[in-house]
């Protein structure tokens, strides 16, 4: 019995890592479809005013500071966002060699948990 439970746990964090693994592929790969769109939003962000009600409760050196933050991380965006498409292709491969190296080391875990039981089945026999 307990042969069977610790490959059940195995198999389950195997399923669960599989279902982690597509989840992040198919994330990343809808996330490189619409990336033109965001190229061209990116810029607008210059122009997004705080509310007023928001601007009262903020200092404005924090204001200050958002501002200073946002011109310098909008053309870093931008360069990453018009790359993007570039090396799509790379995540189907990159994701599911990743899931590879995890369900590998997931099996090498279970087949040492099975060792582990089975040698303290044969200490308690002696």
């Amino acid at each position: 019995m307990p042969y069977a439970i610790s490959w059940f746990l195995v198999l389950m964090l195997l399923a669960i890592w599989s279902l982690a693994a597509w989840a992040l592929h198919a994330v990343a790969a809808w996330s490189t479809t619409g990336i033109g769109q965001l190229v061209d939003q990116a810029q607008a962000w210059e122009q997004v005013v705080l509310p007023a009600w928001v601007a009262v409760w903020l200092p404005s050196e924090w204001m200050d500071a958002i501002r200073a933050s946002t011109a310098v991380v909008l053309p870093w965006f931008q360069s990453v966002l018009s790359d993007l498409p570039a090396v799509a292709h790379w995540f189907g491969p990159l994701t599911w060699s990743l899931w590879g190296v995890g369900a590998v080391v997931l099996l090498a875990c279970g087949g040492a948990l099975h060792a582990l039981i089975a040698s303290m089945r044969r200490a308690t026999h002696r």
